[in-house]
């Protein structure tokens, strides 16, 4: 598996190479709903604005941190890019960086935004709509969130309680969670941009049951292609809830000093919604 293909693979697994502090705001005390549209079941694309321009497409990526600006609009916004590199799960790929005056996202504000800068073009090959930034946790975190599958709304602030409660803690600017597969216990990466539940190869030691093997592509749902192989986990484990037999894929992945064994996809796991609080560090969860 090659470059590009590995990093959208999550879409973005992500370490911010440089940057000069953002001043931040957010209106605290207000619930704020932003819309969004759901694309191939998982991909989260919802309106934005990046300085004088409005109604921008931003994908949704908790996977993601820093967030990364098109570089057609980068350009189309004046903005000075330097040299710079993603770090990615299995390496790091050429890539911009730049300082953005200002984003908004909902009730979410920066100023003087450090964010990197890719070309996001290719993902016009597999969504109807042009993707002007992917949108991370740099900006979703400042307030605690909830993302609603069914009504297709992301609430910022407080929201109801939900069924399920698990722990969350950040590594490398990135939500973590702990689970067990087949009783094994991992941690995995959660990750509203990764098509499914996936895992990297030479990672921990899960008892996996094999189904097929692909080099050309991966599930219909997917963008890019990568070499995966599709198992199942006799026993699927988020805390205290239990979610069974579940189908998963395994992917090349890093090395030992990986951060996270694979990712946890909340849409293909069924959860109809999902609640973040990064201050309070868990993740809540409706099926």
């Amino acid at each position: 598996m090659r470059g590009r293909n590995f990093w959208w693979l999550s879409l973005l697994t992500l370490l911010l190479v440089a940057g000069e502090p953002a001043a931040m705001g957010y209106r605290k005390g207000v619930r704020t709903t932003v819309r969004f549209d759901l694309y191939r079941d998982y991909l989260i694309v919802a309106q934005g604005s990046a300085g004088p321009l409005k109604d921008l497409n931003f994908l949704v990526d908790t996977g993601a941190n820093p967030t990364v600006l098109d570089r057609r609009l980068t350009q189309k916004l004046g903005l000075e890019e330097l040299p710079a590199s993603l770090a990615v799960v299995n390496g790091s790929v050429p890539a911009g960086r730049a300082t953005l005056p200002n984003l908004e996202f909902g009730p979410m504000h920066r100023d003087n935004f450090p964010i990197m800068v890719e070309d996001l073009s290719f993902l016009q090959k597999a969504l109807p709509v042009h993707i002007d930034a992917v949108i991370g946790l740099d900006v979703l975190g400042q307030s605690a969130f909830e993302i609603d599958y069914i009504r297709r709304q992301i609430h910022f602030g407080s929201f109801p309680p939900l069924a399920n409660y698990l722990p969350l803690r950040m590594k490398a600017g990135l939500p973590i969670i702990d689970a067990e597969l087949n009783h094994v216990p991992v941690h995995l990466l959660m990750d509203t941009a990764a098509f499914s539940l996936t895992l990297f190869e030479g990672g921990t030691p899960v008892p996996l049951s094999p189904t097929k093997v692909s080099a050309v592509q991966g599930p219909s749902n997917t963008i890019g292609e990568f070499e995966r192989k599709q198992v199942w986990l006799r026993d699927l484990r988020l805390g205290d809830a239990e979610f069974g037999r579940a189908s998963a894929f395994v992917v090349r992945g890093p090395g030992d000093d990986r951060a996270f064994d694979g990712l946890m996809s909340p849409a293909a796991l069924g959860m109809t919604k999902i609640a973040v609080d990064l201050e309070r560090g868990w993740l809540a969860f409706n099926r």
